[in-house]
């Protein structure tokens, strides 16, 4: 369980991947329910973060941004005075509209048509929950009740929320404590709300990366480190929480990507800068850090468990324009390394198991020719031996829309992710929009949920 934006999540920033955009102007909090024109059905997919997809496409991480701005109350003492009155707000136009404005330097598939989104009871799920970000604070939708609930609202940021497995906590990053970022466990309903670890700072003043145990007794993160302007830009710890005990593992380095066994006992992740990346492991019991061989690879994605062995992203070549990534696995001790299918991109990918290892989705990244919305951000499909390719997002006309942040429900057959849309380069507000497919279905549109991403599946159905 794990968040992260690593600086392979810099480049993806820009790709401004938006969701259910307004122009500059309009109100930047995201809307409660989907909307229902041609244009709004689009906006109702809105959404943000990397993922890639087919072979000839490139990946980069595209990091998730997301509205900022908290509903306003005045002072005391000016709070009789009468509000100005509210500027008319601009439609966000139609898909016509979006292709004869734009100003990027991709080229538009203007032949596509967005697909309208369908709604969460067209799921067929009579349980699960799922948590995710909106506007700096965490909800929960319950597919039974088919409504969500927020769960913070300490301002002025809470984020990367995580279910443990018994599906009874969650965990999150909040800065709630002077603008200083902690992880925080809470109650599934919101209650009891507590740190677990001390302040740390983020890499790069970016948000920084926790993963935490299924039971909830260990947290790793990744700090910055302070003091060292030329020297490795991080630090990794590992937390006991039940003592709070904080040790700082190995030396300053650059990591990613932390990763947890599925027992607890030892502790995956990328290490190294760029050009440099490999894979990394740590034996929580005594704290060693041990390399893994890299194989003749530069890039690395961070390793998922998948059935005995690891399955990862790697790339011979750091030069992100031109890289080739493909899958492999390896054994724990990061021997026996081999490929796993024939899926590639040009670019970065991210792999992301399915609970019981029957599928996994590919979230890949790739930049066609520019900056802002000209990044390609996808998410594809695949089964258990690498092959059966199904490229969920491909329906969604780009460059105005990116899928990313796949997430498996515990039935292995849905798939929540992230869905943006951002129908001209640096489009303003953004809207993130949380969907959901069924995987087995080959025709199946997402479904919408909610305004918001970064989703996280409860194990417990």
């Amino acid at each position: 369980m794990m968040f992260r934006v690593s600086l392979a999540g810099i480049l993806g920033l820009m790709g401004w991947p938006l969701a259910a955009c307004t122009p500059q102007g309009a109100n930047r909090e995201e809307q409660a329910a989907p909307p229902s024109s041609a244009a709004a059905a689009a906006s109702t997919a809105s959404t943000n973060a990397p993922s890639p997809s087919a072979a000839s496409h490139a990946p980069s991480a595209a990091a998730t941004a997301e509205g900022t701005a908290a509903p306003y109350s005045p002072p005391p003492e000016s709070s009789a005075a009468a509000a100005p009155p509210e500027a008319p707000r601009k439609t966000i136009g139609t898909f016509d509209d979006w292709v004869k404005g734009y100003q990027g330097s991709g080229t538009p598939e203007a032949h596509k048509k967005p697909p309208r989104l369908r709604l969460a009871k067209d799921l067929g799920l009579s349980s699960g929950r799922i948590t995710f970000t909106r506007s700096g604070d965490i909800f929960t939708y319950d597919f039974a009740k088919g409504a969500e609930t927020q769960l913070t609202q300490k301002a002025p940021r809470n984020v990367a929320p995580v279910f443990l497995g018994d599906g009874r906590r969650i965990a999150f990053l909040s800065n709630r404590d002077g603008m200083v970022w902690r992880v925080f466990l809470m109650n599934a309903d919101g209650t009891e709300q507590r740190p677990i670890t001390r302040t740390f700072s983020g890499a790069f003043d970016f948000l920084p990366s926790f993963v935490i145990t299924p039971d909830g007794s260990r947290v790793a993160y990744i700090a910055a480190t302070k003091g060292l302007p030329d020297g490795p830009p991080e630090e990794l710890h590992l937390v006991d929480v039940a003592s709070g005990e904080d040790q700082r593992v190995g030396e300053p380095d650059s990591f990613e990507s932390p990763a947890f066994s599925p027992k607890g006992d030892t502790l995956y992740l990328v290490a190294g800068g760029f050009e440099a990346e490999h894979l990394a492991s740590v034996d929580v019991a005594t704290r060693k850090l041990r390399h893994l061989p890299a194989a003749d690879n530069r890039m690395f994605s961070g390793a998922r468990w998948l059935g005995d062995r690891l399955l990862f992203s790697a790339s011979p070549t750091g030069s992100f324009c031109c890289q080739r990534s493909s899958l492999y696995t390896t054994s724990p001790d990061g021997s026996g390394i081999r490929g796993f299918g024939s899926f590639w991109v040009a670019g970065s990918l991210r792999p992301e198991v399915s609970p019981k290892g029957t599928k996994v989705a590919a979230a890949w990244s790739m930049r066609e020719g520019g900056f802002g919305a000209d990044y390609r951000n996808e998410i594809t499909v695949l089964d258990a031996n690498g092959g059966g390719e199904r490229h969920l997002t491909d329906a969604f006309p780009r460059p105005f829309y990116s899928g990313f942040e796949p997430a498996w429900a515990p039935d292995d057959h849905h798939l929540a992710f992230t869905l943006s849309l951002c129908p001209y380069v640096g489009c303003e507000p953004t809207i993130r929009s949380v969907v959901v497919v069924d995987t087995r279905d080959t025709k199946a549109v997402p479904a919408f949920i909610a305004y918001g991403g970064g989703t996280s599946w409860s194990p417990v159905p």
